[in-house]
């Protein structure tokens, strides 16, 4: 009796924790289950999220992508901006060079043809007569202590007209062009390793032994003689460059923004000393370029 009633217990406690058992199992189950579901669930957003990502990295990519095309692009620009304002330099340079030549060929032939007939009054043999007269006119007209009556002034002025006719060219300046001489001084300086500051005219260097004539060659001769007594040794011989002459130097104790302000300043001066001398009217600008348009015009190879 007693071995049965400890079997029926021991079956009782086997039957309670199989109940127990299959009761863990199932909530076991459904636990794996949920989880089953919240890992497919987070799949899909895993999935998503790539999916995003994806679209993301390749929008980078193409944005990535306009910016080094908007990068070349703007290169390009500012190369062809700074060819464009090259060539406009040149052009400009040319051109007043051609207005300088212009100018000069009239100045020469005005000379030429001033000293042509100079040469032909001096050659004639009443001249030194004709030149006293006019002389003694001059001192007559001038002199204010003895009053002239008014038909005896107009028959001498007459006079005079006439003897100017013949000998002016002995007595009167010589003729100057009825235009203006006009040019523009460009400067810039270039800063680093290759510090250079310059400056550059529309006009051609000057010859070697001008002759009296040759204004352009004298204009030059002037604004190089001006940079010389400014800036000392360091003052740069202009050289030929295309529209005009290039003065440029390496600067020794300045930076070479101021050092080319005070090259273009000295040529200007230069440039209206001698205009003044040769009694000619001239008309200068002075005009600041960037260091990458003075690199591609006057220092390219």
């Amino acid at each position: 009796m007693g071995l049965l009633k400890e079997f029926l217990t021991i079956d009782a406690e086997r039957r309670s924790a199989h109940q127990s058992l299959r009761q863990e199992t199932l909530h076991r189950r459904l636990r794996i289950e949920e989880l089953s579901q919240e890992a497919r669930r987070k799949r899909d957003e895993i999935s998503v999220l790539d999916e995003e990502l994806a679209r993301l990295t390749s929008d980078m990519i193409r944005l990535e992508q306009d910016i080094l095309d908007l990068e070349q692009r703007r290169d390009e620009y500012e190369h062809e901006a700074i060819s464009r304002k090259a060539e406009s330099l040149v052009r400009a340079l040319e051109s007043e060079a051609e207005g300088a030549q212009r100018f000069a060929d009239e100045f020469r032939r005005l000379r030429a043809s001033y000293t042509a007939t100079r040469d032909r009054l001096l050659s004639m043999s009443d001249t030194s007569r004709l030149l006293e007269s006019f002389h003694q006119l001059e001192k007559f007209l001038s002199d204010t202590g003895h009053p002239i009556p008014e038909a005896a002034r107009a028959a001498l002025q007459k006079e005079r007209a006439d003897l100017l006719v013949k000998i002016g060219p002995l007595v009167q300046p010589a003729p100057i062009p009825d235009s203006i001489c006009r040019t523009t001084i460009v400067y810039s300086a270039i800063d680093g390793r290759g510090a250079r500051a310059l400056a550059a005219i529309g006009l051609p260097p000057p010859a070697a032994s001008p002759a009296s004539h040759d204004v352009l060659s004298l204009l030059m001769l002037g604004a190089y003689a001006s940079s010389v007594e400014r800036l000392g040794n360091v003052a740069p011989v202009p050289t030929p460059v295309a529209g005009g002459s290039l003065f440029s130097f390496v600067p020794v104790s300045s930076q070479p923004a101021e050092s080319a302000f005070e090259l273009c300043l000295a040529l200007d001066e230069g440039l209206r000393k001698a205009a003044t001398s040769l009694q000619i009217r001239i008309e200068t600008a002075n005009l600041f370029i960037e260091p990458e348009i003075a690199e591609a015009v006057f220092l390219a190879p």
